[in-house]
């Protein structure tokens, strides 16, 4: 990042990143090798975002981590699969990469996926195109993600800024200081400050995290409303659901972050209970696109009305993806809604244009599969299952109703 606009502590700043990712998000263990990828839109880590992967890789040599791998994404040669409909090759490289990693879990490897570098890889492709891909895409990485969730290994998301990502959150701004603001950003919401040791600051985040989902399932919260500018809906909550953080342990017992940074608790609500109106606050990056003005209405916990200012033809598709897709998986609350104070980079309303950032930044909802792990016993059975995920922040405040005293 050559810029006189680069503050100067941007090298310690970088590799203080880069550690929170490597001891929070992952844990990574001495001698566990690591797999560092994009399986979800570009196939691999974009090549602009190379000095995140450095920042990485050192970091990870620092935890006396074993080898590091990486799968580069090759943005033109994807986009032209995508673009000119070509299944049979786009598929090859997604069932490679699938391949690898399952041999990477199987060999007992942690797995980070940098996310965001290209949120308009796809734009001006149809949308029909974007939907069969994305399907072909999840026939080889669902069962890859499932291995994950079920805590085959460590695994987390984290943003890797780029000029494109910055150029889209920073509009306003001259080119040269772009990707300074994004890295500001990023930094300030991964807790990387002067004279402020992250990692400190990130086992008061998880702990803080921790004792508001205690306190929400010792509520038996049965009923969470969300109500704001265009949004008014209701969800009920099956009678066994966890509330969560994004905290989860491996089955070798090692605690790891699914994903960096995190502000939220969430559960998974009863799929046929959504009633109501949702006015989506920011947009919606999906298949290499983005939807802009998502507004749904619910009802017997089904969208039966969607529409978006953009990409509209895509949102129809991807509610059309599968029984569970029109459905809702998850609910989230914020810690900020939940008597905790804001963090700076959540009080500036920023439309950060990274699923991660902006979902942490409001409460939200997400269409789709469900979390096993959020709930008990035969209720898991129950939880909405769908190739997709995808979450919807909202501009709305939340209230909680408990059950009755027994």
């Amino acid at each position: 990042m050559n810029s006189p606009f680069t503050p100067p502590d941007f090298a310690d700043r970088l590799s203080a990143f880069a550690e929170v990712i490597i001891r929070v998000g992952l844990n990574l263990q001495p001698g566990q090798p690591l797999l560092i990828a994009e399986p979800y839109e570009q196939q691999g880590v974009a090549c602009c975002a190379e000095v995140s992967v450095g920042a990485i890789i050192a970091a990870a040599h620092a935890a006396h981590g074993g080898p590091v791998e990486i799968i580069w994404s090759e943005r033109d040669s994807i986009r032209a699969l995508v673009e000119g409909a070509d299944q049979a090759g786009f598929e090859r490289l997604v069932a490679g990469n699938a391949w690898r990693m399952n041999q990477h879990i199987s060999r007992g490897g942690a797995l980070l996926f940098l996310t965001g570098s290209e949120p308009r890889l796809f734009a001006g492709i149809p949308a029909e195109n974007l939907a069969a891909f994305h399907e072909l895409n999840w026939r080889h990485l669902g069962p890859v993600v499932r291995r994950l969730v079920c805590g085959a290994t460590q695994w987390s998301l984290a943003p890797a800024p780029s000029p494109a990502w910055a150029a889209l959150a920073f509009p306003e701004q001259p080119e040269e200081r772009q990707m300074a603001s994004l890295w500001n950003t990023v930094f300030a919401a991964f807790r990387v400050e002067s004279g402020h040791p992250p990692l400190a600051a990130w086992q008061t985040q998880l702990a803080t995290l921790g004792g508001l989902a205690a306190r929400l399932n010792a509520r038996r919260v049965r009923t969470v409303r969300y109500e704001g500018e265009g949004t008014d809906l209701s969800v009920e909550l099956p009678a066994k659901h966890v509330w969560c953080t994004a905290q989860l342990t491996s089955r070798a017992g090692v605690p790891f972050v699914v994903n960096l940074p995190t502000e939220e608790v969430f559960t998974a609500p009863e799929k046929s209970s959504a009633e109501g109106v949702v006015r989506v606050s920011r947009p919606v990056a999906h298949g290499g696109a983005v939807m802009e003005g998502i507004e749904l209405e619910f009802h017997a916990g089904k969208v039966v009305r969607s529409f978006a200012t953009t990409n509209a033809d895509l949102l129809e598709h991807l509610l059309a993806t599968d029984s569970g897709a029109g459905r809702l998986g998850e609910v989230a609350l914020l810690a900020k809604d939940l008597g905790e104070d804001a963090a700076p980079w959540q009080q500036s309303r920023q439309i950060f244009h990274h699923m991660i950032l902006d979902e942490n930044g409001a409460n939200h909802i997400a269409l789709g599969a469900a979390y096993p792990f959020c709930l008990r016993g035969w209720f898991k059975l129950s939880a909405n299952r769908s190739l997709v995920h995808v979450d919807l922040p909202l501009d709305a405040r939340a209230s909680l109703v408990a059950e009755a005293a027994t």
